[in-house]
Formats: structure tokens, sequence, C-alpha cells
């Protein structure tokens, strides 16, 4: 049985390397152009099961009927994602993402959801069976009915939920606010943050999350590393983005480190490790995805945990602070 189980959308990544990103009707030279699987749902739990091991991670989604459906099948297989409960829609292409990547490793993104956007509540009896024996859910981007119907099913397993909603922050706070309130753990990069709170501040956020009876929360800052929130508490933990330089590296490719970064936290919080645990090697994860051109660079747990060593003895570690409750 696996211990994680993700849901989340599969994408046929098509990616552009250029020296710049363009200004709007400016055009630019595209340098490489690589094809490779990604999707949120499907990078997570990549990530997740580098460090769970085959079989410990199996994600729930959806493709089309198509040659591409077969490449991602094949890819999660290979990485010993378990992909019994992923669909096969008729009439419906599988999702694909067109990304501009430019040499410091910034992008943009186009996505066309295809079959991603087409997964119904009616396609989850096969997953009820995975929720009532697995240590944790990620939720990332699945149709807001299908994220509500994983939501109770969780709650009537108690399973504990981490949701990092993406592209569903566009349906607005007030669709969403119930929803969260059963989410253990939300992940919110800076714009989702300003879209659902306002503000990307820790501080400011500790606050708009205690006074909207949200829990625990991961701020995704960027160039500005990672902030885990406890409004119960109101304890703040701030980490700093890895040192690559200092390790030898550079960043060269910053598509999926949120993912990586989702998908470690889950693995080691699906494992034991406290939270704040989880946030050092979730970060380390996500500094050693950018430092690779793929997508999915995310590193396996024996791979993750030397870099962590070598991390601490150049000093990188996380910094608390009580914010207060008042």
């Amino acid at each position: 049985m696996p211990s994680l189980l993700v849901c989340g959308a599969i994408n046929w990544d098509t990616c552009f390397f250029v020296e710049r990103l363009p200004s709007p009707g400016e055009e630019v030279r595209v340098k490489e152009i690589s094809r490779v699987s990604g999707g949120t749902g499907a990078n997570v739990a990549v990530a997740a099961a580098r460090i769970l091991g085959p079989g410990e991670v199996a994600l729930v989604g959806a493709l089309g009927q198509d040659e591409l459906a077969q490449r991602q099948l094949a890819a999660l297989e290979k990485e010993g994602v378990v992909t019994q409960q992923i669909k096969l829609l008729p009439g419906r292409e599988s999702g694909q993402a067109y990304i501009l990547i430019e040499e410091s490793g910034q992008n943009l993104i186009a996505s066309y959801l295809g079959a991603n956007a087409a997964l119904h509540p009616e396609h989850l009896p096969g997953a009820a069976d995975l929720i009532s024996g697995c240590q944790g859910i990620v939720l990332t981007d699945p149709p807001l009915d299908v994220a509500a119907a994983i939501l109770d099913l969780a709650k009537q397993n108690r399973t504990p939920v981490l949701w990092d909603p993406g592209i569903l922050i566009e349906a607005g706070p007030e669709r969403l606010k119930e929803l969260l309130k059963q989410v253990d753990t939300l992940f919110l990069n800076e714009s989702e943050a300003a879209a659902l709170l306002s503000t990307s501040e820790p501080g400011t956020a500790l606050r708009q999350l205690r006074a909207g009876r949200l829990r625990q929360t991961v701020l995704k800052l960027g160039g500005r590393g990672a902030a885990l929130l406890e409004p119960m508490t109101g304890e703040v933990t701030q980490i700093p983005t890895l040192p690559l330089e200092k390790l030898g590296l550079k960043a060269v490719n910053t598509v999926g480190c949120g993912d990586a970064f989702v998908g470690v936290f889950a693995a080691y919080r699906a494992l034991g490790a406290k939270p704040k645990e989880a946030l050092i090697m979730a970060s380390i994860a996500a500094g050693l995805n950018a430092a690779q051109s793929e997508t999915r660079g995310s590193p396996h747990r024996k791979d993750l945990e030397q870099a962590a060593r070598r991390a601490q003895e150049i000093g990188f570690a996380s910094s608390s602070l009580e914010r207060g409750l008042s």
C-alpha cells in the first residue's frame, strides 16, 4: 500500500531555452528545445517517490487516450510511481505546457489543461481505498470538485492533507475558504499568497491565516527562500535559498523547483519528520532541482541527505521567530 497519494496535473512540457524572456510583442531566438514529462501532480509524485522508494507514491490524475499518455505512464512507472489511478479519458488530449526559460533560470509557462480538467469525482472510487491506507495526501491542482471529494475522504480516514493549489487560486478566496480549512499544510508562492492573503510578507500573512482560521502554511518565496507559518503558535520559521555557488553549482532552470519542494516536504512528513526538518530538506531539494536543466531534477534520498550534510557544514539552516498571536 502506498504511503503517499498525490492528485494533480500531468503535462507534457515543451521547453524553449532563450537568452532572455521577451517583452510583449518581441520575438527572441530559441537556442534549444526539450520535450519532457511534467505537470505539477506528476512532478510532485516523482520527487516524493525518489525519497520514499518504488511503490510508495500513487498518483491520481487524467490523461487522454493518445501517444503522449503512453509516454507519461512509462516515465512515471520507471520512477516507481503507482499509476493505476490515472484515468485515460476518451476524446481528450493529454495536458501540455509550453515553457520559455531564460539563462538566469526564470521562466514563463502557458498550459493547456486537456484531460487534467476533465477529471471528476466519479473517477475516484479506486483512490478511496488508497486513502484509507496512506500516511498523507498531496493535492496540487485537480479540479475543485475533485479536491473537495478527496478532502472529504481524507476527513473520513483522518488522513493529513497538504495542498499546493497553484492555478486554482483563480477561483478566489471565498470559493476556496471552506476547503482550505480542511487542509493540514497549505503551500503558496508569492503571487498565490498575494491573491489569497493579500500579502506574501510572513508576519502579515500569519495574521491573515489566523483570521481565516487556516492551518500551517508554507510560503515559497523564490529568491527569498521559504517560510513556515504556524498560526496556532504564532511562530514563523524562515529558511534562505540554498547557496548553490558555495556548493559549486549554479541555477540553470527554475521550472519544477516548487514541485520538488512540495514532493520532498510531503515525503519527509510521511517518514515522520517534523515540519521544520521537512522544510530544510525541501529547500535543499528545490535548490538542487534548479541546478539541473530538466524539470524533474529533484534528487534521490541518498544524494539529498548527502547534500544536506554539505549544506549544514557551510551554515545553511533555518531560523525561527515568535510573532505573537495578538
